[in-house]
């Protein structure tokens, strides 16, 4: 799946979680790890919708990371 579009997503669960974008604590760095481990998901589990890995994977982070 392209970046760009896995990127979207991301930002989409971050307005949700904050309100504005630039609230959020992510930086460059916590966007490669998510996008990279999300891609990794979506191989390991093609039935799963794609929305449903990248809200669990954003929360994930937010939970353990930030």
């Amino acid at each position: 799946m392209e970046e760009k579009f896995i990127r979207k997503m991301i930002d989409r669960c971050l307005i949700d979680y904050f309100g504005e974008l630039s609230l959020s604590p992510f930086g460059e760095e916590d966007y490669s790890v998510l996008i990279d481990e999300i891609k990794d998901e979506l191989r390991n589990q093609e039935d799963e919708a794609t929305y449903v890995i990248v809200h669990d994977k954003v929360y994930m982070y937010l939970a353990t990371e930030t």
